[in-house]
């Protein structure tokens, strides 16, 4: 996780999805949106948005008083942070950064020093694609769609039953997106400015380990985007231990018309049903192989002469 997602709402109609209530105030609040700087290109509507592309994503709006009125904004960036050593062609620095491993982001060079400097964001999708890596029994990876738990009547793969209403008392009564905690970094070189981000990930917990090892850390709550974002006043440690598993998160099969990242069509997260005998195939298979691991974890541990056994 992640390697695609998909967010097919307009400009304004994300606006109004992160939509918020300022402290003392009982109205909400639309962040405003800046202008791309991103080598000539901009968000567009995807059902299959992949790494270089470019989509909004919220930061805080400290950075830019001078431009803004909001205390958050939604800014275009590109996926895939481009590290600052890169010095030529950005698309050349081979490097993977969709994803950066929360583990390791503090001792990391490139992560680091991001974190340190407030460089920390919020991504805003629909859902995004996994791709189930624990099923043994066939070459082929099922991919997933994963979405937020939505309101009674909305099905995330039809948008007829959104009802993408807004108003500033009630707030978005539309489609839930959402909110992954990312870092993101401003490359520069010559007259090339990009705004690039990576997404947060973090061991799955036991709902959804079985398509993934790996999840995004995501922002459940209001008072958790609102802490993200305050570079201000949350110290970079303090914002990193308050990401935490969540059990927001919600599934279904796709079609393989995903794994084509050329292909952006409204079916790529349309749901197909479940096959019962593949799943009761893939309990059982998954049922032996623990046993088959735990047996051959015993047998190693007994094979190991006595005296060299830990106590």
């Amino acid at each position: 996780m992640c390697g695609r997602s998909a967010l097919s709402l307009s400009k304004s109609e994300i606006q109004c999805a992160c939509s918020y209530k300022h402290k003392g105030v009982n109205t909400y609040i639309k962040p405003q949106w800046l202008p791309e700087h991103n080598d000539g290109k901009d968000y567009s509507p995807s059902f299959n948005i992949v790494p270089s592309d470019v989509t909004p994503v919220l930061v805080s709006g400290t950075k830019y008083r001078n431009a803004v009125k909001t205390s958050r904004v939604l800014k275009p960036m590109m996926w895939g942070i481009i590290p600052p050593w890169q010095k030529s062609d950005y698309k050349n620095h081979n490097i993977s950064t969709n994803n950066c491993r929360i583990e390791n982001i503090t001792n990391s060079k490139l992560y680091g020093p991001i974190l340190k400097n407030g460089g920390r964001c919020v991504i805003v999708v629909e859902g995004y694609y996994e791709w189930q890596t624990t099923n043994k029994a066939t070459k082929t990876k099922q991919p997933y769609y994963v979405y937020a738990q939505q309101r009674a009547g909305v099905q995330v793969d039809d948008s007829k039953t959104w009802n993408n209403t807004y108003d500033d008392e009630d707030g978005w009564k539309g489609i839930k997106l959402l909110h992954m905690a990312g870092l993101y970094n401003i490359w520069e070189n010559d007259d090339q400015i990009i705004y690039a981000y990576s997404v947060i990930t973090m061991e799955s917990n036991d709902k959804i380990n079985w398509l993934h090892h790996r999840m995004p850390a995501v922002l459940d709550t209001d008072e958790l985007i609102e802490a993200w974002l305050d570079i201000d006043n949350v110290p970079s440690y303090t914002a990193l231990s308050l990401l935490k598993q969540v059990n927001i998160l919600c599934w279904y099969r796709v079609s393989t018309l995903v794994n084509n990242s050329r292909y952006k069509e409204n079916n790529c997260n349309k749901r197909i049903p479940e096959d019962k005998k593949d799943i009761k195939i893939q309990k059982t298979l998954n049922s032996w192989l623990t046993k088959r691991d735990r047996k051959q974890d015993d047998d190693n541990y007994q094979s190991v002469p006595a005296k060299k056994q830990k106590r």
